[in-house]
C-alpha cells in the first residue's frame, strides 16, 4: 500500500487489465484459403513474423507453430499436405471491447493461445497469449515490481522506455489525465523509495531522521512522462556529521534520478543544492510568507506544493506554517498576483497566439490554473496538494 497525496492510503489500480483487448493488436489479420498447402501457409507466416495465420473458411479456423509442429511434423506429413486437413477449429472469438483480463480468463479456459477479435460481425485482429503477458510487461503494476531491482545502471536507463508505454496504455485504455498523474506519479515515489533505500545501504543508516520531499507536478501528483526533477532533504537537527551524510544521500539519489531519465532542475530546486535541517526549513518558510519579495514568491509557489515520499521525519512544522498562511493577508495577495501574471496565449478578437508555430501549454494555460488553485487553498486553509482537490477545497 502507498500513501496518497492526501496521506490517506491507496493501492495502484490494474487499469491494464481493464483495457479494451482491441488495444493489443499490432497487425490487421492474415488470412490464407482452406486450399493452401502447409508450406505456402508456412512461407507466409516467416514472411510477417506471426506464429499464425487465419483460414478464410466457414467457419472460420486457424493454423499456428504448434498446429505445424503437432500436426504436419510430428506427424509425419508433407509439406504439400493441405492447410484444411491440420488447421485448428472452431476458431474462438470475442468481442474486440472486451477488457484484457476478459481475454485471459477465456484463454485459460478454452486453453488456447489465440484468441480472434470481432467487430460487428467481422474479425478485425487476433492475440496470442504473447501478447497478453507483453500488456502486462508494459502496465504500471508490472513495472511497480520490477523497481525492486535498481542496482544495474543498465535497469535504470530503460525506465524512461518503459514509463512511456506504460502511459500510452494507460491513455489508449481511456484513463482520465487525472488518473494517469496520480498512477505515474505513484510509480516515481516507488522509484525514489528504493533509490533512497539503496543509499541507506551504500552509506550506512542515517544519524537522523529524514525525509525526501518532492515538489512541483510530482508534489501535487499531477506528473506526466518525466518531469525536471524538484526535490529536497529534510533532516531533524544538525548532529555532527548529518549535513555531510545526508549531502552523500542527495548526491546519490539525484544521480540515479538523472541515470532513469529525469532531467535536472534548470532552476537548481535539487536535494543536492536544498539538503537542510528542519529547524533551518522552518526558518525559510516563515520568511517566504513574512516576507513576500518576488524571490520568495517564486520560491514559495515550488516548495508550498511539497510532499514527502521517503523518510520517517514527521513535517507537521512546515505544514503548520501553510495552515497559517491563511491569515497572511499580504503574502496570499501576492501570491495570487504572481499567478496573475501567467497569461493565456491569446491575441487579437482571443485567438490563440503561437510564438514560431508553437504554443507553450505550460506557461500559458496550466501555470496559471495551478497558480491560483495554489493561493486559493491557501486561502481556505486548505493542505491538498493536487490542483483538482484545491479547486474543490
Amino acid at each position: 500500500r502507498l500513501r496518497s497525496a492526501t496521506g490517506g492510503q491507496y493501492q495502484l489500480p490494474d487499469r491494464g487489465l481493464g483495457l479494451p483487448v482491441k488495444h493489443l493488436i499490432t497487425r490487421t489479420p492474415i488470412f490464407v484459403p482452406p486450399t493452401a498447402t502447409v508450406q505456402e501457409a508456412a512461407q507466409l507466416m516467416s514472411e510477417a513474423n506471426t506464429s499464425s495465420v487465419l483460414v478464410a473458411d466457414e467457419p472460420p479456423g486457424i493454423l499456428t507453430d504448434r498446429d505445424l509442429r503437432r500436426r504436419v511434423l510430428a506427424a509425419g506429413l508433407g509439406p504439400d499436405t493441405l492447410v484444411r486437413q491440420v488447421m485448428s477449429r472452431p476458431l474462438i472469438a470475442v468481442d474486440a471491447e472486451m477488457p484484457v483480463h476478459g481475454a485471459i480468463v477465456k484463454m485459460l479456459e478454452e486453453h488456447i493461445h489465440h484468441l480472434a477479435l470481432v467487430e460487428e460481425g467481422h474479425i478485425v485482429g487476433l492475440i496470442s497469449s504473447t501478447d497478453l503477458l507483453r500488456h502486462q510487461s508494459e502496465s504500471p503494476i508490472y513495472l511497480q515490481r520490477q523497481l525492486g531491482d535498481l542496482r544495474q545502471p543498465a535497469r535504470l536507463a530503460r525506465y524512461k522506455g518503459e514509463i512511456t508505454r506504460a502511459i500510452d496504455a494507460l491513455y489508449q485504455g481511456g484513463v482520465a489525465a487525472p488518473q494517469i498523474g496520480r498512477i505515474i506519479t505513484t510509480l516515481s515515489d516507488t522509484l525514489i523509495g528504493r533509490l533512497v533505500h539503496q543509499a541507506e545501504e551504500t552509506l550506512g543508516p542515517a544519524p537522523v531522521p529524514f525525509a525526501w520531499i518532492v515538489f512541483g507536478s510530482e508534489g501535487r501528483s499531477e506528473q506526466m512522462l518525466l518531469t525536471d526533477q524538484d526535490n529536497a532533504l529534510v533532516y531533524a537537527g544538525d548532529v555532527q556529521g548529518a549535513a555531510d551524510y545526508f549531502g552523500e544521500v542527495a548526491a546519490f539519489v539525484v544521480d540515479r534520478l538523472l541515470q532513469a531519465g529525469f532531467p535536472p532542475c534548470p532552476g537548481g530546486y535539487m536535494a543536492t543544492n536544498w539538503c537542510k535541517s528542519l529547524d533551518e526549513w522552518v526558518v525559510i518558510f516563515e520568511g517566504w510568507v513574512l516576507r513576500p519579495e518576488p524571490k520568495a514568491l517564486m520560491e514559495a509557489g515550488i516548495f508550498f506544493d511539497f510532499r514527502p515520499v521517503a523518510g520517517t521525519l514527521s513535517l507537521e512544522a512546515l505544514d503548520e506554517i501553510l495552515a497559517g498562511a491563511q491569515r497572511q493577508g499580504i503574502f496570499l495577495a501576492h501570491l495570487i498576483q504572481a499567478a496573475n501574471e501567467f497569461a493565456p496565449p491569446l491575441g487579437l478578437f482571443n485567438r490563440i497566439r503561437s510564438e514560431d508555430g508553437t504554443i507553450d501549454l505550460k506557461h500559458g494555460g496550466i501555470a496559471p490554473v495551478v497558480g491560483m488553485a495554489r493561493a486559493l487553498a491557501l486561502a481556505a486553509g486548505s493542505r491538498e496538494r493536487s490542483t483538482l482537490e484545491r479547486l474543490a477545497a
